[in-house]
């Protein structure tokens, strides 16, 4: 996710729910992204349909969809990814996903759901995994409480 407000939502709602989140940096390559899905072996990725940058946009679910099917991650590809379509850019919009998208306002605009309450955790249960760059050999996966 760039930074856009829906990664922050996404970060505190893994928070509330007890789940391990891992936010990755929206410039890598497919082979990055697929070695962290490897490492952390994620139940749902959250992503955009694009980044924004001064002088160039990046579409990120080919580099999503890429990642996932070269990682060793038994069942990677059907990993379900909520994608947040950036209005800035209507014409990257993903429009021809497949099925193991979903759209991230549609969701929130249904009723589809619920609320869930917190969950009580000790104060030194994992909360995040941040990864090493990996400039000097496969990125090393840090959990924070």
């Amino acid at each position: 996710m760039p930074m856009v407000p829906q990664a922050a939502f996404a970060m505190l709602a893994c928070a509330r729910l007890g789940a391990i989140h891992s936010v990755v940096f929206g410039g890598f390559a497919a082979k990055e992204l697929a070695s962290r899905v490897d490492d952390c072996t994620p139940k749902l990725i959250i992503t955009c349909s694009v980044g924004l940058e001064p002088n160039k946009v990046i579409n990120y679910t080919p580099i999503v969809d890429e990642a996932l099917k070269i990682s060793t991650m038994k069942d990677a590809a059907f990993i379900p990814r909520l994608i947040f379509q950036r209005k800035e850019k209507p014409e990257y919009f993903a429009n021809s996903l497949s099925k193991y998208y979903v759209d991230y306002e549609k969701l929130r605009d249904s009723k589809k759901w619920t609320e869930t309450p917190c969950v009580s955790l000790p104060a030194n249960h994992e909360l995040y995994i941040l990864y090493t760059s990996g400039t000097t050999g496969t990125p090393k996966g840090i959990v924070r409480g």
